[in-house]
């Protein structure tokens, strides 16, 4: 048995591929592929469980061989359907977001600073030379621009943009040093990343691309694209902020009303969401200095 674990990252389009796989289970199975998303939808609540208590405040460190049965019943279950490949598709297997942990009250939240020792207990009882893990990049200031705009649309944080770049160890945001961290977890392990930005190839490359990694054929596969979300413009983000959040307002309908309104406009390209300088140059002196340590 092969098995393949999709790991997002947050804000490249996840929710879109997982989505297409469960529009196409029947495509999957017939391919001999296990989704679990779909077959086990029970299992990868546990999983995420998991992950929330190993990355949470309040840590507990679950018992690894509750992770490790927990795999064997995948794999049991998957042998039983005849399939080939289990396929797991989870952003949040990595650990939380940014503005997830910020959220929590976690001070100065880096990039994934537990996603090694979330992947070891993911995969705990697996055989890792049949394991691949599918990351997918961004750039660092699209990537910090995607989850501002999230945080703000999600109501998880009320923060101007400049309040949530000093909120965040943005300098930690390297998606090559991640790749790094989690093969180093076992060299065994297969790991391909890809960047994020190739969705503007289009959605259907896109989603070719993904199920070409997983082992699948993509001709049998039928696109479905629904309208993507829009990262929000300045005034959108403001007006949002001004509005008050559900259960802090004794009309929270009216205030629910109003966030569907603000958000049910696309962007105005006038009032793109831009970092503040001082971020990008920040950004910029931290990509050059990781580009001369590799050299």
């Amino acid at each position: 048995m092969d098995y393949v674990y999709h790991l997002g990252a947050h804000r490249t389009a996840s929710t879109f591929l997982q989505e297409n796989l469960s529009n196409n289970l029947d495509t999957l199975r017939a391919q001999g592929i296990f989704y679990v998303n779909e077959e086990m939808p029970e299992a990868l609540h546990k999983q995420r469980k998991t992950i929330r208590a190993l990355c949470h405040p309040d840590r507990q460190t679950p018992p690894a061989d509750q992770l490790a049965q927990l795999n064997a019943d995948i794999t049991r279950q998957a042998e039983n359907t005849g399939a080939r490949v289990v396929l797991i598709s989870e952003q949040n297997r990595l650990g939380p977001a940014m503005h997830q942990s910020l959220s929590w009250k976690i001070d100065n939240p880096g990039f994934y600073p537990q996603a090694a020792s979330c992947l070891r207990y993911m995969t705990a009882g697996l055989p890792l030379d049949r394991t691949r893990i599918l990351l997918y990049s961004r750039t660092p200031e699209t990537y910090l621009l995607s989850l501002y705009s999230e945080a703000i649309r999600s109501a998880r944080i009320n923060m101007d943009l400049s309040a949530f770049c000093r909120a965040v160890n943005f300098n930690a945001i390297d998606f090559q040093g991640l790749q790094q961290r989690l093969q180093a977890v076992d060299p065994r392990l297969d790991i391909k990343m890809r960047s994020f930005e190739r969705i503007k190839l289009g959605a259907e490359s896109y989603l070719r691309t993904f199920l070409r990694d997983t082992g699948a054929d993509p001709a049998g596969f039928t696109c479905h694209i629904k309208r993507m979300q829009q990262q929000l413009d300045a005034n959108q983000v403001e007006a949002l902020r001004q509005i008050s959040m559900r259960g802090q307002s004794k009309r929270w309908r009216l205030v629910k009303r109003l966030r569907e309104q603000v958000l049910a406009y696309d962007p105005d390209p006038a009032y793109r969401l831009e970092l503040p300088g001082w971020v990008r140059d920040s950004l910029t002196v931290t990509t050059q200095a990781r580009d001369s340590h590799v050299a």
